[in-house]
């Protein structure tokens, strides 16, 4: 840096530099002589940009200090209170960061009603088994239809004990297994005659034993066919076809012979036939008591449902 000459005056003819002074320089004059004008114009311009310089270069300083800080700041974000000391490669990857907001789910009052039964549970459950168990139930109308066969209804009856309705050999597997209540109804059709009856035991496990225990005994535990009024004699002297089959708390049971009582014999029979007409009728009968107890209670269910949604509202 240049020196600042103020000319010279005293002291043995030695040239004297006045003193830096961290503020504007002095406006004294020095003793002795005119002052040197352009010299003190120079040297006040040169304070005046110094000064500036020294400002500009202060703030600038400044500035980078406190933007080193508040990175240094940034980057010790942390656990454990160590997070200066931490490399950018130990810092969360884009793909550890949540995708989501967190915002709490709202949440509803549950209004959730258990799923609608089955029809099989209505018919194997006594405590969902609840409709009427009568022949009209079963037998309704004064015909029975099965693909396109029409058969004439001539007699219906409901046995308590189920043991008027049996055979001594069925009559000791229903009782023994708690039969309930058996219905009966004869049909007529084209020279034969058949009787269904369907049995109702307390729960589903009853039934099949009995089923599986008639079955076991063989042709000795069949059904008696219900006579007597419109209904023939028929079967009296055998020669009859049976069946016998079961669903959920359900034995249905059937017996089939010539109108005229008369034995059947051959394999394809309108006699044979009329036993698995009446053994299809009584299944979907069953089958129907079912699905009409579980259609009330769906939709039993779904007022329910409906009566809940609306007082939430």
């Amino acid at each position: 840096m240049r020196r600042m000459s103020y000319g010279q005056w005293g002291n043995g003819g030695q040239q004297q530099y006045p003193q830096w002074h961290s503020g504007p320089p002095a406006a004294s004059e020095p003793p002795g002589g005119t002052p040197d004008w352009g010299a003190l114009a120079e040297e006040a311009a040169r304070a005046r940009r110094r000064r500036r310089w020294l400002l500009t270069g202060g703030g600038a300083l400044a500035a980078l200090a406190i933007g080193t800080g508040v990175a240094l700041a940034i980057v010790g974000q942390g656990g454990g209170g160590n997070g200066s000391d931490r490399s950018a490669s130990e810092l969360p990857s884009t793909d550890d960061l949540p995708a989501e907001t967190t915002h709490p789910e709202p949440s509803f009052q549950e209004t959730s009603l258990p799923p609608i039964p089955q029809p099989v549970e209505f018919i194997s459950d006594a405590d969902k088994d609840l409709a009427p168990f009568t022949e009209e139930g079963f037998y309704a109308g004064d015909t029975m239809t099965v693909d396109g066969r029409e058969y004439a209804k001539r007699a219906a009856q409901t046995s308590l004990d189920c043991t008027e309705a049996a055979s001594p050999e069925l009559t000791s597997v229903l009782t023994g297994n708690g039969c309930l209540t058996m219905l009966r109804a004869t049909y007529t059709a084209d020279g034969v005659a058949v009787t269904i009856g369907v049995a109702q035991f307390p729960g589903e496990a009853e039934a099949k034993a009995a089923k599986e225990a008639a079955g076991e005994i063989g042709g000795a535990a069949h059904l008696l066919p219900l006579t007597g009024g419109d209904a023939p004699e028929f079967c009296q002297r055998g020669g009859c076809r049976v069946t016998r089959n079961q669903i959920g708390r359900y034995v249905y049971l059937t017996i089939a012979g010539n109108s005229d009582g008369t034995p059947d014999s051959g394999e394809e029979t309108p006699s044979r036939q009329a036993s698995r007409d009446g053994n299809t009728h009584a299944h979907a009968r069953i089958v129907q008591r079912g699905e009409s107890q579980a259609s009330a209670s769906a939709e039993a269910l779904v007022e329910e449902r409906n009566r809940r949604s609306s007082s939430t509202d």
